[in-house]
């Protein structure tokens, strides 16, 4: 919505939640093991996002010269539970931040050519269901140029918070935090092409060079031992099928090396896992050679008529670490990560202004040598739908919500889940049914 030069967009939910066991406060707090989306969003926390667009330079036809600005805010609440309280959001932080901040020129030079800078959402492929983007989402600050399906870019990465390698290093042993920062560039690249005539199917392939320069302070200065220069690399598909009505179906494979193993969990490729080589006497030293990690997506969708719309997504995630440690590796320096996931959600069109959903999922996940935690997770949740739109994407949302997840001994006993691990669980304490109530709302325009 908007005027001719100016656009305002809004995504939102907001909502409550109860345990009808326990008296702690489970709002935000997930019933899957992997901590998020995967597996059913219904338990997400409180999350605003705002956007605003201003058309500096708007063409008559979209084959026109054009220059547009975006700006994106992130709100959230930086401790859990809801945001919006009668008394100073209840005495907690809420946290706002730039997700977008850019300028983009179109048609620019010659015809279908775009270029921007600034920070930018960087990604296409999503699975509504798991709130999950996948095989490139590499949303961050930089810059680059689209040319019909061929997208290039160069994206700039800070560790902030994190004081081991790859990020901050302490050059001369006084300073636990670190006092120098690593910076990682990604030079990124994709190309769609498009097959099959009306069917639109299409293959998509990514590629990805991450660089990590070597920690230095200056001319005179030494490169710490443990603080090489780093690299890491990506190469990924995906293939599109337009199935017609609406239908579709998309396979998607990942797979990184070095500092671009990030996928446990659903994990950015830039969010590297485990500890680095460890072994002084290897030429590995202090690096992320060796370790890989593999996505694999099946994301599916089918629509019945004006009965139902469903959707389907498969998920699996395997990690390996780098290190090669001497003796034996610390019990926290994991060796391997393993994580998947089959959900399947049915929205049921049984009236123009009611569209009950049935969700379910089946979810496990294996940390190092430990035993592998699996979770049965049902939800049921009545929506209405004002607007009377006879889709899954229709909003706003008016929602009632119940989820059930049944955890084996391992997901308990390891606290594997958000709500376990608010819930108190431990090795041989506590439930393994998890349940939550809520009510939400969500919006998006």
């Amino acid at each position: 919505m908007g005027s001719e030069n100016f656009e305002w967009h809004w995504y939102s939910r907001l909502g409550m939640a109860w345990s009808p066991v326990y008296g702690q406060n489970v709002q935000g707090a997930s019933l899957n093991l992997l901590g998020f989306g995967i597996g059913g969003r219904y338990e997400e926390g409180d999350y605003s996002e705002p956007s605003f667009v201003a058309h500096v330079v708007k063409g008559a036809t979209p084959d026109d010269f054009y220059v547009k600005s975006e700006m994106t805010f992130a709100i959230w609440n930086q401790y859990g539970g809801p945001f919006m309280q009668p008394s100073s959001n209840g005495g907690q932080s809420i946290t706002v931040q730039f997700n977008q901040a850019y300028i983009e020129a179109g048609n620019f030079l010659v015809p279908g050519l775009s270029v921007w800078g600034g920070a930018k959402f960087f990604r296409e492929q999503y699975a509504p269901i798991g709130d999950y983007f996948y095989l490139d989402d590499l949303s961050g600050q930089g810059g680059g140029i689209k040319y019909g399906g061929l997208q290039l870019a160069i994206l700039g990465y800070r560790g902030f918070g994190d004081t081991r390698p790859p990020y901050n290093i302490d050059v001369n042993g006084d300073a636990p935090g670190g006092n120098l920062e690593r910076f990682r560039t990604i030079f990124a690249g994709n190309y769609k092409a498009e097959f099959g005539g009306e069917a639109k199917h299409h293959v998509k392939v990514h590629g990805e060079f991450h660089v990590l320069p070597a920690a230095k302070l200056g001319e005179g200065y030494a490169v710490p031992e443990n603080a090489p220069a780093d690299f890491g690399g990506v190469i990924g598909a995906k293939l599109h099928l337009g199935l017609g009505q609406g239908n579709f179906s998309d396979t998607a494979v990942r797979f990184g090396t070095g500092i671009a193993n990030g996928a446990a969990g659903g994990a950015k490729t830039y969010q590297t896992w485990g500890a680095p080589n460890s072994d002084p006497n290897s030429d590995s030293f202090g690096t992320y050679a060796g370790s890989f990690a593999i996505e694999a997506v099946e994301h599916v969708g089918f629509r019945l008529g004006d009965a139902a719309a469903l959707e389907g997504l498969a998920t699996f995630h395997y990690t390996k670490a780098a290190y090669e440690a001497v003796g034996a590796a610390p019990a926290t320096e994991l060796e391997k990560q393993m994580d998947f996931s089959v959900q399947a959600n049915a929205t049921i069109f049984a009236h123009k202004n009611f569209h009950p959903v049935v969700e379910a999922s089946f979810q496990g996940r294996k940390d190092g040598d430990g035993e592998l935690g699996t979770a049965v997770k049902v939800s049921v949740v009545p929506t209405l739908v004002p607007t009377g739109e006879l889709s899954a994407g229709a909003r706003p949302h008016f929602k009632l919500i119940y989820s059930l997840a049944i955890y084996n001994d391992a997901a308990r006993d390891q606290a594997m889940s958000g709500y376990l691990q608010r819930t108190g669980a431990g090795p041989g304490v506590g439930s393994k049914l998890g349940q939550y109530i809520g009510a939400r709302t969500d919006w998006y325009f």
